[in-house]
């Protein structure tokens, strides 16, 4: 009887690894758009016209094949490879300097060490491989 009365436990789902590295840093502080909006709006004035003759020639055939010329094109030259590459950049968190002095320090640690092994190895076969090869018997 007493189960019935106490409510069931819910239990929290545990964070993901991207919730968890999202709660760490800090939150960006939000840009003014009105900076972004004052440099955008000469451009919106220049490309207006060219934007309604876009949809004003997009009603003939001729200009559809015109248009799907210049789809394949943008294709070939991987334009969409490259725009969707730099977006991709822009989502990076990237390392801050002390960071990335530390990881640098240590592939320069690793590589100083790993090239003394494999000096040591190549010195040691080579005086190895001497001896047997060139011993007279």
């Amino acid at each position: 009887m007493a189960d019935k009365l106490k409510p069931k436990r819910r239990l929290r789902q545990p964070k993901t690894v991207r919730e968890r590295a999202a709660s760490k840093t800090p939150p960006k502080p939000k840009r003014s758009g009105r900076i972004r909006k004052v440099i955008a709006w000469p451009f919106k004035k220049i490309a207006w016209p060219f934007m309604r003759l876009g949809k004003f020639m997009s009603k003939f055939k001729l200009f559809r094949f015109i248009g799907r010329i210049f789809k394949y094109l943008g294709k070939i030259l991987l334009i969409n490879y490259i725009i969707s590459s730099w977006r991709e950049l822009k989502l990076v968190s990237w390392p801050n300097r002390r960071e990335t002095r530390r990881l640098t320090f240590a592939v320069l640690a690793f590589a100083v060490v790993f090239g003394a092994v494999i000096a040591s190895l190549d010195f040691g076969l080579g005086r190895l491989f001497k001896l047997i090869l060139l011993s007279k018997k």
